[in-house]
């Protein structure tokens, strides 16, 4: 949420002294009068209302979390958290204080969304809480949990996504909202089928869209891929749809969480009490108009738009959307969201507001400013619409922290009637020609150009693209600078700024950075051959869905699945358009020489990979059913354990395979203390050597499984073996001396 303020996430340290520094620091003043005269001007709470809402903006946020992953992975840890940690807990008491238990947020569906009340000095004096607290680390620390905020997580829940739907989020890292959608748009997993929808991630900062890659990685989706442009940029590109005819793709469902001034995050972020300015809105005013617009011409007819922040400020909110309303005429409607999230305690959006200059005098209309550079910061969409009754602005939703111990944010639900662009209309039937087209798709994007009275303004004309200032750059790309005072408010502008004539500049798109290309394999590639034959892949599983994504050197390296509908953007004669960060599942990792074509088990199977390939196999040639609970413990916590130190069960099974990649498969419901409703079964990649085994997943993955099954962290376990093998190294095997990889010695 916060990400898209002025404020970086790294401010000024608490008021503490640091240990080893001896560094005191002034703690922050949780009060802001220009803040609070604001919004008690904008009548946004009856005043006793605005009180308690300002008293609970003051506190701290409570900790709240999101099962993720996968449907069944998400169901397999919800069963560890709600009957197996939190019964634990019941009833705690610390210092003469009794702590309630996590709990479910009683909003969010099917109990994957929890919230921790209690303090964090009680997590770490409190058995019980410490062990869920290195529980909660462990799992985020592989990606099966989201630390995010329960605001946060309502604006994809508003979306309705369903699999078959291409949707796109436009500013999307870090990702915590994206992971959502691909989770939505996976929700058939259990079907053991491949979703035919497609999750495009945009964000304009690159170093952002490498995190958002992060983020959305461990949910293993062939249907994602992230890009790199402004949102308001988006390029149109040409698709072939299911009849193979050539259109511009379109979107079932936009998410447009916009960057914003940030002032919903106080309760987290508490440099914003020093720095808040009214004029941070005015300055993302016309930003945010443009990303929302662009987002409306790439929906679908009969589509979904939602636009968020995750401020209070009606400048960024109802007035953004009246302004989008009026430019789309008629072809959004605002959706009653009502009857949604019923648990859910929300207030309507306003009807009218106030807009102040910066000395805090009310302007009535573009009419009461007389200086022309102070007009530009006031474009005419800031001030309440004459209609707004008919808008229905009321329909928004407004979440305000007192409500239910959150943060802030702001929601608005769209539904697309009316063709909007010529993509639109050639989607209900109508022909046009290409020239028509091409002359439609560039007033299109002239239109989202113009907003506000033309191009934005450059405080310096020479500024390059990736150069931020809070006016320009800073507002369009999202962009959080990690540097406290970095940005500042649109209306501080330099003298000199002040004294030049205004210049207005089409902004251009972020630079594209060049990458490894993304190349299609044929259905006929030797590789793909073999490695159909040697798992044991259904012919149905199709075959012209891998991706080679390397440099010349080392093609054929690593081999990328995707979905059908990634394939077709891959496809498109438009690719060069795209910024592509990323896309596909990594599946297989070559095993050796790219010139050893004598090998019969040429590639291994990856982690990330595991969960696709699983569905698709035809037998259990390459899987094992593992029985034995200190087998999978000796997996987690030894280095490259030797075969003839498993059970002798396993022992057996693993005789009976040829040296290669392999799946382990395990039911560890048995391993916890209390009886479990269901099984939790789990498979691990496994590389089977000649004398020994080794898992093939990171070390992170290993500490949550240990934490998560033993209540350990494998890590002093792995500390000591260390030492112990330390004298016999020398004599060992060369396998046994790493804790991932696969040495040459045991290639061979």
């Amino acid at each position: 949420m916060g990400r898209k303020s002025f404020r970086g996430r790294k401010g000024k340290p608490k008021a503490d002294t640091r240990p080893g520094t001896g560094k005191s620091y002034p703690e922050t003043v949780k009060d802001n009068k220009d803040f609070k005269d604001y919004y008690k001007l904008q009548n946004i709470l009856p005043e006793e209302e605005f009180e308690e809402f300002y008293r609970v903006l003051q506190t701290t946020l409570p900790t709240t979390f999101r099962i993720t992953g996968t449907r069944s992975n998400a169901l397999q840890l919800r069963e560890v958290v709600q009957n197996v940690l939190v019964p634990s807990m019941q009833s705690i008491e610390v210092d003469g204080q009794v702590y309630e238990p996590p709990m479910p947020i009683s909003w969010y569906p099917d109990n994957f969304g929890w919230q921790v009340n209690a303090p964090r000095s009680v997590l770490r004096r409190s058995q019980e809480f410490s062990k869920f607290q290195k529980f909660i680390v462990s799992e985020t620390e592989a990606g099966n949990i989201s630390r995010q905020e329960a605001v946060s997580m309502v604006p994809p829940l508003l979306m309705d996504i369903k699999p078959h739907m291409w949707v796109l989020d436009m500013c999307a890292a870090p990702g915590s909202k994206t992971a959502q959608i691909i989770e939505a748009v996976h929700a058939n997993d259990l079907l053991n089928e491949i979703p035919t929808g497609l999750v495009v991630a945009n964000d304009a900062d690159y170093k952002r869209s490498h995190m958002l890659v992060h983020q959305s990685k461990r949910l293993q989706s062939p249907c994602f891929m992230a890009t790199n442009h402004f949102g308001q940029q988006i390029p149109t590109m040409h698709v072939k749809d299911e009849n193979g005819k050539l259109v511009a793709w379109q979107f079932d469902r936009v998410l447009c969480d916009v960057p914003c001034s940030g002032d919903g995050t106080l309760r987290k972020n508490e440099m914003i009490w020093n720095d808040w300015s009214q004029g941070q809105a005015l300055g993302l005013h016309r930003t945010q108009v443009q990303i929302f617009l662009r987002g409306a011409q790439l929906t679908k007819v009969g589509g979904r738009v939602v636009y968020s922040t995750c401020s209070f400020n009606p400048i960024e909110n109802e007035a953004v959307v009246a302004e989008v309303l009026r430019l789309t005429n008629g072809a959004l409607e605002l959706q009653d969201m009502s009857h949604e999230l019923p648990e859910l305690k929300r207030k309507p959006g306003l009807t009218t507001w106030k807009v102040m200059n910066k000395d805090g005098t009310i302007l009535t209309s573009i009419d009461d400013i007389k200086e022309k550079r102070q007009r530009y910061k006031f474009p005419t969409s800031v001030f309440p619409p004459e209609n707004a009754e008919s808008m229905h602005l009321e329909r928004c939703l407004r979440i305000y922290p007192h409500q239910q111990n959150t943060g802030g944010f702001f929601v608005a639900v769209f539904d697309k009637v009316k063709p909007l662009t010529a993509a639109d209309r050639i989607h209900e039937g109508n022909q046009i020609d290409a020239h028509d087209i091409q002359e439609s798709e560039t007033n299109e994007e002239k239109l989202v150009e113009a907003v506000g009275g033309g191009e934005e303004e450059q405080d310096t004309p020479s500024t390059p693209p990736s150069t931020t200032t809070a006016e320009s750059n800073t507002a369009e790309e999202g962009k959080v600078d990690e540097t406290p005072g970095s940005k500042r408010p649109a209306e501080e502008s330099s003298s000199k700024a002040e004294e030049a004539p205004v210049t207005k500049k089409q902004k251009q798109d972020v630079p594209k950075i060049e990458e490894a290309p993304f190349q299609l394999m044929t259905a006929d590639n030797p590789d793909v051959q073999k490695l159909t034959d040697y798992f044991g892949i259904e012919p149905s599983f199709p075959r012209d869905q891998y991706i080679l994504r390397c440099e010349e050197s080392a093609k054929n390296r690593t081999l990328y699945y995707c979905s059908k509908s990634v394939k077709s953007v891959l496809e498109s004669k438009d690719l060069e358009r795209l910024h592509i960060v990323n896309t596909g599942v990594r599946l297989f990792v070559r095993q050796g020489s790219l010139e050893d074509d004598k090998d019969d088990a040429p590639f291994r199977l990856t982690a990330d990979g595991l969960p696709l390939l699983e569905r698709v196999l035809v037998d259990d040639r390459r899987k094992l059913a593992i029985s034995e609970e200190q087998d999978l413990k000796t997996l987690l916590t030894e280095i490259m354990p030797l075969i003839d130190t498993l059970s002798l069960d396993t022992q057996e099974k693993l005789k009976k395979l040829d040296r290669g990649s392999c799946i382990f498969e395990f039911d560890v419901a048995k391993a916890f203390n209390k009886p479990l409703n269901k099984s939790l079964s789990i498979s691990l990649p496994i590389w089977k050597g000649r004398s020994s085994v080794n898992v093939l997943i990171n070390k992170h993955d290993k500490k949550s499984l240990c934490q998560r099954i033993f209540g350990v962290t494998g890590s002093s376990d792995n500390k000591q073996q260390s030492k112990t093998k330390e004298k016999d190294d020398q004599s060992k095997p060369q396998e046994q001396q790493k804790e991932t990889g696969i040495t040459q010695a045991e290639e061979k």
